[in-house]
């Protein structure tokens, strides 16, 4: 490999994961650590359910299916995050301009970049593919050859979805360089893309239903879902050759993307650069306001001028929209045709304020607020105003997209679902305990673990303590009230009751906290 491209590769890396921290002592160093640890232990539960999932289809005697079930899912979910992470990564990055004064050309930067998608899709990859070799090997006494053939095709699947979303991502920037606001235009073109995939998937998927043979609608659903998976076929040594072809192809759309990417690379950043700095000259007339409009109105702004905060803050309101409108225009029976559900409208209806409460959960700008200050920091130290307002206005940001997808999800509820009193009087409480409860916990966990010299907001946005701990607390108090409903373990009004009480008491515990931490 050039000795540039490694360098570069190896600081990139180290900004977005900044392994050197990890074996240092010092309180500045836990972020760094707690980060880490949540990973391994998302790992290791992702790792034990694959190990699971390959068990049950070795003792169906589908252990064949093991090498094309695990490459396929993992691929997919790889598709999905290259169209999350490519722009933002490859494609206005914010080094952009520290990285064109280097002493290196631009197919060197780009080659970089796509190490480093490489590098982090091998990850995730990781725990799909050790299944295989747990279970799938020993289950069929795979030979030597056989094992290796998977090996290489397991680190040669990541190319194809890093090419997919780099390929899109250069088209979603392509068409919002055009409009003023343009990242809230990518963010709206990446999510039109994100859902034209899923429900193309969706359809795939459900294509298999009819068949009666597990084996064969497994196959044709995980065919279906992800084309390449055609040509992955460990049975026989007949089979090694689609795969040889497989390796072909995906070396070739390599070979492909550095050299076209490597040529519009800059020629693309600049455009981004020149859109943002005109977009950013624009003189605006400055009217006297409230200090906590100012703020609230500052915060919007450093919402919407980052790809990836814009992205990641508001996905789960997004998809509360998009399907709050759909239950208002198809109605409840059209959308569990599409995604078969074996529950009732009674039960659909008791449990709909626990999916409003879980997208507002994704949905969680607080989380990052403090770190987003970056090197402007300053400014805070510098405005004479109390911290209370300060952390008021970082609150009220995430509030205000909670408040949107909220009312829009009520009005679906209200006129499809046709609640009693009782069912609409939780319908409101839980979304807001919820919100309460994410947003004051998401805030004071980046105030104890703030992060301002990043070179790369993909970090503190996607990857960051508080993001992390945030999200696996969001899925233990929305998966543990579900569990306890379904199974009918408490009444549903003493599970609503109580999660009211101790999530809106533990809002104003944290929201204190958060305004007596120091961090100036």
């Amino acid at each position: 490999m050039n000795q540039k491209i490694w360098i570069l590769f190896k600081n990139d890396l180290t900004g977005s994961i900044p392994f050197h921290l990890l074996f240092r002592s010092g309180n500045q160093n836990k972020g760094g650590k707690i980060t880490a640890a949540v990973l391994l232990l998302m790992g290791i539960l992702l790792l034990a359910y694959n190990t699971l999932t390959a068990k049950t289809l070795a003792d169906m005697n589908q252990g064949h299916l093991i090498p094309v079930y695990m490459l396929s899912v993992s691929s997919i979910m790889m598709v999905f995050l290259s169209l999350l992470r490519a722009n933002g990564t490859i494609f206005g990055s914010s080094d952009f301009e520290q990285l064109s004064a280097y002493p290196v050309s631009d197919k060197e930067i780009f080659i970089s970049k796509l190490l480093h998608l490489y590098f982090f899709h091998l990850l995730i990859s990781l725990p799909f593919n050790l299944p295989v070799l747990l279970v799938w090997a020993p289950n069929t006494a795979a030979s030597p050859v056989f094992m290796i053939l998977f090996c290489i095709t397991a680190l040669v699947t990541p190319v194809i979805p890093i090419c997919i979303g780099v390929i899109l991502g250069s088209f979603v920037y392509h068409l919002a360089a055009y409009f003023r606001q343009m990242n809230l235009m990518a963010v709206f073109l990446s999510l039109i893309l994100l859902g034209i995939f899923s429900y193309s998937t969706i359809q795939a998927s459900s294509r298999a239903e009819g068949m009666q043979e597990i084996g064969t609608a497994l196959y044709s659903q995980m065919t279906s879902m992800y084309l390449p998976s055609v040509l992955w076929q460990f049975d026989s040594a007949a089979s090694s050759f689609p795969i040889l072809i497989f390796l072909f192809i995906s070396c070739l759309f390599l070979v492909l993307l550095i050299y076209t990417g490597s040529k519009y690379y800059r020629k693309l950043n600049l455009r981004l650069l020149a859109s943002t700095v005109k977009n950013n000259a624009k003189q605006r007339i400055i009217k006297q306001r409230s200090i906590f409009f100012a703020l609230w109105k500052k915060e919007i702004a450093t919402l919407f001028s980052s790809y990836n905060y814009l992205l990641n803050s508001i996905l789960g309101t997004v998809l509360l929209i998009f399907l709050s409108v759909a239950l208002l225009l198809f109605g409840p029976e059209k959308l569990t045709d599409v995604v078969p559900l074996p529950i009732s409208m009674e039960t659909i209806t008791n449990v709909f304020p626990m999916f409003i409460a879980a997208m507002l959960l994704i949905s969680n700008p607080a989380t990052a607020a403090l770190s987003m200050e970056g090197n402007k920091l300053w400014i805070l130290k510098t405005l004479p105003i109390e911290q209370k307002r300060i952390v008021q206005a970082k609150l009220a940001c995430t509030f205000s997209l909670h408040c949107f997808g909220f009312s829009i999800s009520m009005i679906a509820y209200v006129i499809r679902l046709s609640p009693n009193w009782e069912q609409l009087v939780w319908a409101i409480v839980i979304p807001v305990s919820y919100s309460a409860f994410i947003t004051t916990f998401g805030l004071m966990l980046n105030f104890f673990y703030p992060h301002f010299s990043w070179k790369n907001d993909m970090y503190i946005v996607k990857q960051s303590p508080s993001v992390f701990i945030a999200a696996l607390t969001g899925m233990a108090i929305v998966f543990v009230p579900l569990a306890l409903i379904f199974f009918q373990v408490i009444p549903l009004f003493l599970i609503y009751m109580a999660l009211s009480v101790l999530l809106i008491g533990l809002a104003v515990i944290f929201y204190q906290r958060t305004c007596t931490i120091k961090f100036l």
